[in-house]
């Protein structure tokens, strides 16, 4: 992620000295925060509140990750206590007699298994987790948290042989660079609009921010039939390949970018196993 501008420093800076977690003479927090809380963090430590009602995990990752690895694990209620700050960007806690609200507006990461024991669709492995054991893991997720995941990446393990090897060089720097041209061209696009990332623009303005030709509506409206995808869906679809057709370096969203965007949706609807076509 590219660099804080000054007024999302300012807030990420205050909600940790908030929390209480800035150290003394740190100054303003430049980088995107990344937070990776353990599956044993309660919901007051995710989401916020407690006694002297201080902002929690979901919070400090504001204008960064929140990152939960084994997500299954958090639990269902905390799960789908994750739904209002990745819909509205904010954490509302109701007291008696009180209000607070925390911004968190994040990107959400969930790392997990395929299946309890971890061998579904992998090569070479035998899963042995029955059918009813697998949707009773995957519905820990809940449909409407999981509706609110715009990309769906399977992947997998890493060959032993390949441990040895060292990454492309200058792999990392090369990316950086390319995520920090294509906020830069949505920071332009959408100043003055009241947000700042293609994963915010409102559904009255998708029409004008996410304009597609005839030949990538009629591929949308075909792919969207086929997999009935939701309505929510299918407005991050558009919006996921508005960004797509940014990182690539084009004004202009193409067929390509709009099946590849429907492409990330497919993973957990309907059947769980994957294989590599």
């Amino acid at each position: 992620l590219p660099m804080l501008e000054r007024g999302e420093a300012l807030e990420v800076t205050r909600l940790h000295s908030l929390a209480g977690v800035l150290a003394p003479g740190t100054g303003l927090i430049r980088r995107p925060p990344v937070r990776m809380p353990h599956h044993s963090a309660s919901s007051e430590g995710i989401l916020g509140g407690g006694r002297l009602l201080r902002p929690g995990e979901a919070s400090l990752a504001h204008h960064g990750v929140l990152f939960l690895d084994e997500a299954p694990e958090f639990g269902s209620m905390l799960l789908q206590g994750l739904r209002e700050p990745v819909e509205e960007g904010r954490v509302t806690i109701a007291r008696a007699g009180s209000t607070v609200a925390w911004p968190a507006r994040f990107q959400l990461v969930l790392a997990f298994n395929p299946c309890p024991c971890g061998n579904l669709g992998r090569s070479g492995r035998v899963c042995a987790c029955s059918p009813v054991e697998i949707h009773r893991y995957w519905r820990r997720m809940g449909g409407a948290l999981l509706d609110r995941v715009e990309l769906r990446v399977p992947v997998e393990p890493v060959p032993a042989a390949r441990m040895f090897e060292a990454p492309p060089r200058d792999e990392g720097r090369r990316i950086a660079e390319r995520v920090a041209e294509a906020a830069a061209v949505q920071r332009r696009r959408h100043a003055g609009r009241g947000f700042t990332w293609n994963a915010r623009i409102p559904a009255g303005m998708l029409d004008e921010l996410c304009p597609i030709d005839a030949q990538g509506r009629t591929a949308l409206l075909d792919s969207a039939e086929r997999l009935g995808i939701s309505s929510r869906a299918f407005h991050a679809v558009l919006r996921i390949a508005r960004t797509i057709a940014d990182l690539d370096g084009g004004p202009r969203i193409l067929e390509r970018h709009l099946l590849e965007a429907v492409e990330h949706r497919k993973y957990g609807d309907g059947d769980f196993r994957w294989i590599r076509e």
